[in-house]
C-alpha cells in the first residue's frame, strides 16, 4: 500500500475503498468492530456527516465517530485524506488524534455498502466556540492567553505539515 496517493488517479469509488480495506488488512489502520461501541449519540455535524460520541467496550473510554451522509468518490476520497492528514500530524498535543476507523453495515441497502466511520479522540470539553460562550467570564486572563497561545500552536503545525483545515477541532488543555 502506497503512503503517497494522488487523488487525482482514481475516479472509481471501489478504489478508495480497496484502499481502506488494504489498510485495515495490513494493520496501517487500526480497525475497531462497531458492535464494541454503545451509549451512541449524535454531538454534532458538518459538510461531510455527522459526529457521535461513543462508548468503547463499556468502559470509561470514549470515541467520537465521525460518518459520512453517503459513500460516493467524494467522501471516501475524503475519508482517505483525513486518514492522512490525522496521521501527519499525530504528535501535537492540541490536535485531535485519528484512532481508526469502523464500518456500520447497512440492513436498508440491497448490497449491503459498507458505511465507514473514522474513529477519533473524544474531547469532552467540546467545541471551542462553546466552551468559550459558556466559560468566558470565569476564565482568567492567563487562562485565556494560555488557550490562545494552544490554538496558535497547533493552527501554526497544521500549517507546517502543510494541511489546511476546514472542520478546525483542537483539543484545548484546559486550566
Amino acid at each position: 500500500m502506497s503512503d503517497n496517493i494522488n487523488f487525482q488517479d482514481t475516479e472509481n469509488t471501489n478504489e478508495w475503498i480497496n484502499w481502506i480495506e488494504e489498510a485495515i488488512d495490513k494493520k496501517h489502520i487500526r480497525y475497531y468492530e462497531y458492535v464494541h461501541f454503545s451509549d451512541i449519540k449524535e454531538i454534532g455535524s458538518g459538510g461531510f456527516g455527522k459526529v457521535f460520541r461513543a462508548n468503547w467496550r463499556k468502559t470509561e473510554k470514549y470515541f467520537a465517530l465521525k460518518s459520512f451522509f453517503s459513500l460516493n468518490n467524494i467522501t471516501t476520497k475524503e475519508i482517505v485524506n483525513e486518514i492522512q492528514r490525522q496521521r501527519e500530524i499525530d504528535f501535537h498535543d492540541n490536535v485531535i488524534r485519528f484512532c481508526g476507523i469502523t464500518k456500520l453495515y447497512s440492513e436498508n441497502e440491497i448490497d449491503q455498502s459498507k458505511n465507514y466511520l473514522i474513529v477519533m479522540e473524544y474531547a469532552d470539553g467540546g467545541k471551542l466556540r462553546n466552551y468559550l460562550k459558556e466559560n468566558f467570564e470565569s476564565l482568567t486572563w492567563n487562562n485565556k492567553c494560555k488557550l490562545a497561545y494552544q490554538l496558535a500552536c497547533a493552527v501554526s503545525c497544521l500549517h507546517d505539515e502543510g494541511i489546511v483545515h476546514r472542520d478546525l477541532v483542537i483539543v484545548l488543555i484546559l486550566p
